[in-house]
Order: structure tokens, then C-alpha cells, then sequence
């Protein structure tokens, strides 16, 4: 299976570490060029993105820079998966870390759900970078595929953010490749929304950001520190907030 590691060009180092834990696996990976978002001219900006009073009007605040690089970059991977016509891709930001349990995991791809075009592979509701607490993304309770008695494909409720891993096949790769020709909200508002593609997401997960590696990209960083108590208090409203919308069914996929 081809890895798409997205990378800007002068962030060598996370291109290194990267590419070393691949080729640690024997992996067949590719960069992608990621998009700067700040040497972006105002045409570029124009052109590939929703006027701001839309942006506005549909996401409540203005795309920053960094985001529409964000999103522009894994569009160039959903452009190459399509030009190639591959049957499926897996897409990495250079601040993921993985281990042999994902390698193990893509042996069972048969096992996937037919009607499947895009795998969140690793996800949360929030992450707090000073510690790395996290809040896990809510899930419907009334569906779960179990792959190898090892892991489970559960529906999100509420989403999961995150663009740091995901499986995507060509049919998603096409349906995002169309949705973000003007794009108006991050890059994992698209990935993490089974309006646009027939979403799954991976629990436990197996790809991870890289604490050490943190993006500024990252959607809603929490990067300064917060007490234990703040954090567990997110965490229970997290929990009474999608606690009857999981109870219900998810919509079937056509």
C-alpha cells in the first residue's frame, strides 16, 4: 500500500524521522510537498478557498493560514491517488508515529467494511500538547466491526480531529477531491465528517502525533498548560454532551 507523508521543505528533520520509521517497515512512501500557507499570495488565497463573509457565515471564524496549507496539502494527495488510480492510499503528516501494530493491523484490510472510503486511523477530540491528555472522539454505541479480535471500526458522533493518519481509497480521495475545491473549514473537518465520504474511525488508535513534533496546523492546539482538574472536567462534559446522540443509530452509508 502507498504512504503519502505530506512534509514542507524545510522542515527536514521531521522528514527524516519520518521517512526513517518507514523505511524501518519497509514501506512504500512518497512526500508530498506540503503548501505553506504564509507564502500563499492573496490570488492563490482567492482561488482556492471561500471568500472570508462565507468562511464566516459557514465556519463562524476566518481559515488561518497554516489551515488552508493544511488543507490544500492533502488535497494534493487525493489528487495523486486519483491520477494514479490507486485503490487505496495511506496519508501521513511528518508529526505521526506509528509501530508495527498498524502493519499487523493492514493485513486485515479484507475485513473492512465494503462500503468503506475513509479510516481514521488515528484521531481524538482533543489533545492537550503539555502532557498529551487526551479525550477521546465519541462514537455510537450501536455499531461496532471487530478486525482480529484486536481492534475495533466504530461511527463517530461529533467527529474526531486529527489529519496525522488515515487510510482513504480512491472513491473517498475523489468525493474530498471534488468537496474542497473552495475550501472553508479545516483540513479533518472534511476527513472526520461522514456527510462528505463513509467514515470509520480505528479505536485504540495507531497513528499518533508526535508531541515532540507538534504542528501548529493541528486544529484547536491546546498548547498551554491547563490543571488536571480542567482536563477531567472537559473530559465528563465531553461525555454528558454526546452521551444520548451515541445511543442512537447511525445512518446507513449508500
Amino acid at each position: 500500500m502507498k504512504f503519502f507523508i505530506i512534509n514542507l521543505e524545510q522542515d527536514i528533520e521531521k522528514r527524516e524521522k519520518i521517512t526513517a520509521l518507514c523505511e524501518s517497515f519497509g514501506l512504500d512512501y512518497e512526500i508530498i510537498p506540503a503548501v505553506y500557507g504564509k507564502a500563499l499570495s492573496e490570488d492563490e488565497i482567492r482561488q482556492n478557498t471561500y471568500p472570508k463573509n462565507e468562511q464566516l457565515r459557514l465556519f463562524k471564524r476566518e481559515l488561518g493560514l497554516g489551515e488552508i496549507g493544511c488543507a490544500m496539502s492533502h488535497r494534493k494527495c487525493y489528487e495523486e491517488i486519483i491520477k494514479r488510480d490507486l485503490k487505496e492510499a495511506i496519508i501521513l503528516e511528518d508529526d505521526a508515529v506509528f509501530n508495527e501494530e498498524l502493519i499487523d493491523f493492514l493485513k486485515h484490510i479484507d475485513e473492512f467494511p465494503k462500503d468503506l472510503e475513509l479510516l481514521l486511523l488515528g484521531h481524538y477530540k482533543q489533545m492537550y500538547y503539555d502532557d498529551g491528555f487526551m479525550i477521546n472522539s465519541p462514537y455510537y454505541k450501536k455499531f461496532s466491526l471487530s478486525i482480529a479480535n484486536q481492534w475495533k471500526l466504530r461511527r463517530l458522533v461529533g467527529g474526531g480531529n486529527g489529519t496525522h493518519g488515515y487510510l482513504i481509497t480512491n472513491n473517498g480521495a475523489k468525493k474530498l477531491f471534488h468537496i474542497m475545491n473552495k475550501i472553508y473549514i479545516p483540513a479533518d473537518w472534511y476527513t472526520n465528517n461522514d456527510k462528505h465520504t463513509n467514515m470509520y474511525a480505528l479505536f485504540p488508535t495507531l497513528i499518533n502525533p508526535d508531541l515532540a513534533e507538534f504542528s501548529s496546523t493541528q486544529l484547536n492546539p491546546v498548547n498551554k498548560k491547563r490543571s488536571k482538574i480542567s482536563k477531567y472536567f472537559k473530559l465528563i462534559k465531553n461525555k454528558i454532551q454526546f452521551f444520548i446522540p451515541s445511543l442512537k443509530k447511525p445512518k446507513d452509508y449508500i
